[in-house]
Order: C-alpha cells, then structure tokens, then sequence
C-alpha cells in the first residue's frame, strides 16, 4: 500500500498517454466544429447541438467506467487493461471523425463523436486514476498530476505544429490540415500506451469497495468539497472549451490570419507550459485551491488583450496568447490534484478507494461544461450576427461582436470560478490528518493478517 517510487525516465514514460490526450482535446475542440460547420456545411448552431447530445452520451459512459473499474480487478490490474482496450476505440473514431463524406450528416457526426467520447472515458480515467493512485502525500500529487500536465501541453503544442508547418510549406485546405492531424493522432496514441505500460506498475490498493450502493451514494451527495470542485471545474471546462472552439474562426476572420491559424495556436499552449513550474510551486506555497483561484483571476485579466488586438499583426497576436496560455496549465492539473485529497475523504467514511469513480465525475462535470459551451458558444454566433460559412465576409459589427463573446464568457466563467473556491476547507494540514487516519487503519489490518 505504499507509495511507488520510480526514476525520472520511467515516470515520463508513464505520463505519456497525457501527451495523446490532449492531441485528442485540441484537435476535437479546436479544429473539428470548423471542419463540420463551415467545410460541410451543417452549420455552426447544428454543430453545436451535436456536440451537445453526444456530451450526454459522454457523461453516461464516464461513472460506469469509474465504478467498473474500481469494482474489478485483473491479473493485469484496474486500470491498465482498459487503457489498453480504449486505444483502437479512439483509433478507429479518430480516423471516421477526421475523414467525413463531402455529404455528411449529423447523424453521421453524433455516432463517431460518441464512440470517441466512450474511448476518451476509457483512456482518461483508466490513466488518471492510476496516477493519483501512486500517492498520498499532498505535495507529491500536485508534481504527479504536473508532470502529466506538462505532457499535456507538449500534445497541445505537437498537434498545433502539424496544420503549422503545412500551412509554412504550402496552400492545404482546411480538410488536407484536419485529415493530418487526424492521421498524426492514431500513429501516436499506441505508441504512448506502450510506453506507460512498461514504465511502472500499479499501487496495490482495495479491489471490492465495502460500502453499499446507498451509503456510496449518500457519501457522494454529502460530500461539499466534491459538488463545489465539480461546479468549479464545470465553469473552468466551459472557458477552456469555448476558447478553444472559437479560437480558428477569431484568428481567421476576426484578425484576418487565417494562414497562421496552427502557428498562433502553439503559442497558446507554450503559455502554459512556461507557466506550469509557477503553478505548481504556488500549489505547494499556498494551497491547491488558492494557487487555482490565482489562476483564474490572472486568465480572466488576460483575456482582456484579445479585444484589442490590431488585424494582421502576427507578433502580436502570438504574444496575446502566450499570456492568454498562461493560467492553462492549472486548468487541469490542480482539479485532479484536489480531487485525490476529496477521495482521502471517502476512503475514510467508505472503507475503499474509489479513485475512478470520483474521477469520472470530475470528468462528467468537464465533459458537461466543454458541451455546453460549444453549444451555447456556436448559437451565439447567430445571435451576434457571425456566419461562420461567410468567413471574413461577415460585418465589422459581427466580427467585433465575435471578440466580445470571445472573452466576455470565458472570463466570466473564471471569475465564477474563484468565488465557488473561497473558504475551500480542504488545506495540506486537513489532508494530512486524513492520510495519517487511513495509514494507521492499514498497519492495523496487516497486523490482523
């Protein structure tokens, strides 16, 4: 039941699969609303209706993989077999969702958009939950969750450098640039599962949880910190994914950059990154919800810039979103963070480990938010007037109104977010009295063995 230990190589490798994750959140949230509302002409308040349901079919799939997962145990383990089998799930919608007919429908688009989301559920908690389970100390999971953050953000910014470096060496249509992505996707997924597998193993946790369905459920509807870090995280997801979904169209038409649309998103991404070692000493300065509520506040001001931003100026443009970037990297990492002090909470009322489950509703609420933005997000655009199939040909007033909901939203939600965290009663101290409980419960039951 100890903590494992491995060296800096073997931890790379077994954050890995972060890397492809967010290969797979860049490329659906950025470039694939553009590719099914403007290039095949379902339009954008149809794409955004899509994305939504097939969001409910996301947050259906997510708990019951979390509880299964917990519940069962394999000779190979609880987690690694199915980030093993989620890998040709995704594979297989990557290349469907990538290469659409000339006549798609939306049909179409729901089927292959939820067959992916049910191998993101798989992939993500299969891999998270196995990371926040190789430690209890509170400091070492803020590094745990970074180090799968910084991979993150390395996808964010390989998969950003594909459409950019066709964009430097030719004239691709935006097809020829999404079906590369598509393509860069599936060859890297299996290689980093690969990689995760041979790098470490499991930590020996409880296989059967011993509370009951009903006292399982009541724990999770009584239990404060979680409900308030899921809304948090709800409204941060929200921001994040209504970004990124407005990003090409903001770039392309509202800055008249359209060529450098894959150069300017790098940027984003390297924001975070340069960032991510001053997220992480903040957490282990302060605490994980005030390093967050930090985070939040600093986006929201820096999103400012976007509304200021002169047309055709590439260098500037690329300096707005590096500091736009900056606050990103916190957006994923400190949730799961907390989360795997909230699941010390419930391992001492419920007797069990219920990391995947408590997971996967950190993952219904991102997965909620991220719909409900593109949703929300794409039927603004016809309110204020933006015709996403008219490009550039849309009026100064709808490409100014096209900034306004840009930032006016995200920030909004930011703002939401650090009033949701204040008073937030989980502190390193709280979460150490809990581990001390749970390890002395655990010498105690080896010594009965």
């Amino acid at each position: 039941m100890s903590d494992v230990k491995a060296t800096s190589l073997r931890m790379t490798g077994f954050s890995l699969p972060a890397l492809g994750l967010n290969t797979l959140v860049t490329a659906v949230f950025v470039f694939m609303p553009p590719l099914y509302a403007e290039h095949r002409g379902l339009g954008a308040a149809t794409v955004g209706t899509i994305f939504l349901l097939a969001k409910f079919v996301d947050m259906a799939a997510a708990p019951i993989w979390g509880l299964f997962m917990d519940s069962y145990k394999t000779r190979w383990g609880r987690r690694r077999p199915w980030l093993v089998l989620a890998t040709p799930i995704l594979m297989v919608a990557v290349f469907f969702v990538y290469h659409p007919p000339e006549n798609v429908t939306g049909l179409y688009l729901f089927l292959w958009l939820s067959i992916l989301y049910i191998g993101w559920d798989a992939w993500t908690i299969s891999h998270t939950a196995w990371a926040l389970e190789l430690s209890r100390d509170y400091d070492r999971r803020s590094r745990i969750t970074g180090l799968l953050q910084l991979m993150a953000i390395i996808g964010g910014i390989l998969v950003s450098l594909v459409p950019a470096i066709m964009e430097r060496l030719g004239e691709p249509t935006y097809e020829d640039k999404t079906s590369a992505i598509g393509s860069f996707i599936i060859i890297l997924l299996p290689l980093t599962v690969i990689a995760c597998i041979l790098s470490i193993p499991e930590r020996t946790t409880p296989n059967q949880p011993r509370a009951n369905f009903r006292k399982g459920a009541t724990l999770i509807i009584k239990n404060m910190p979680l409900l308030r870090l899921l809304l948090a995280n709800a409204m941060l997801s929200f921001a994040w994914a209504l970004l990124q979904a407005l990003f090409v169209f903001y770039v392309a038409y509202s800055l008249n950059l359209k060529d450098w649309v894959g150069f300017t998103l790098i940027f984003l991404a390297v924001g975070g990154l340069l960032c991510l070692p001053l997220w992480i000493k903040l957490s282990e300065h302060w605490n994980k919800h005030q390093a967050m509520q930090f985070a939040m506040l600093s986006g929201a001001g820096a999103l400012l810039l976007l509304l200021v931003l002169p047309q055709q100026n590439v260098v500037l443009t690329a300096i707005a979103f590096l500091i736009v970037g900056i606050n990103t990297s916190a957006n994923e990492f400190l949730p799961r963070a907390m989360l795997a002090d909230i699941c010390d909470a419930d391992h001492i009322e419920s007797g069990s480990e219920r990391m995947g489950l408590y997971f996967s509703f950190l993952q219904v609420s991102t997965k909620f938010g991220a719909g409900l933005s593109i949703f929300v997000g794409f039927s603004l655009l016809t309110v204020i007037g933006f015709d996403a199939e008219a490009g550039k040909d849309n009026s100064a007033e709808a490409l100014r109104n096209l900034r306004y909901l840009m930032v006016g939203l995200p920030g909004l939600a930011y703002a939401i977010v650090s009033i949701i965290l204040l008073k937030y009663p989980i502190s390193r101290e709280n979460q150490q009295e809990m581990r001390s409980i749970i390890e002395e419960r655990e010498k105690r039951s080896l010594e009965r063995l």
